[in-house]
């Protein structure tokens, strides 16, 4: 076989392998949305309060005990600072 063959080959070959390749990004990409899209239906609050409510369970189920008690004890603090500072404007 030519060299002229051998390049109309490996010519082909190259534009069947990208064609391949596009086509199964594609898929990937639509098979993600497809994902995305079914969770967020299953995750769809019915109110902005559950919503809310709905991201937070997220948030903690994803947190260690160690984070989960250190959050807690922050919360705590920043709650005493407010009384601590509200207790100190009706004072004065």
């Amino acid at each position: 076989m030519s060299t002229q063959g051998w390049v109309v080959i490996v010519a082909v070959l190259i534009v069947i392998a990208v064609f391949i390749y596009l086509r199964s990004q594609r898929t990937q990409v639509s098979q993600a949305q497809d994902r995305r899209m079914s969770m967020q239906e299953q995750g769809r609050a019915q109110s902005p309060a559950e919503e809310i409510s709905q991201r937070e369970e997220h948030r903690l189920a994803g947190m260690s005990a160690k984070d989960q008690a250190w959050e807690t004890a922050s919360l705590e603090r920043n709650r005493e600072r407010v009384e601590s500072a509200q207790q100190t404007k009706e004072t004065v």
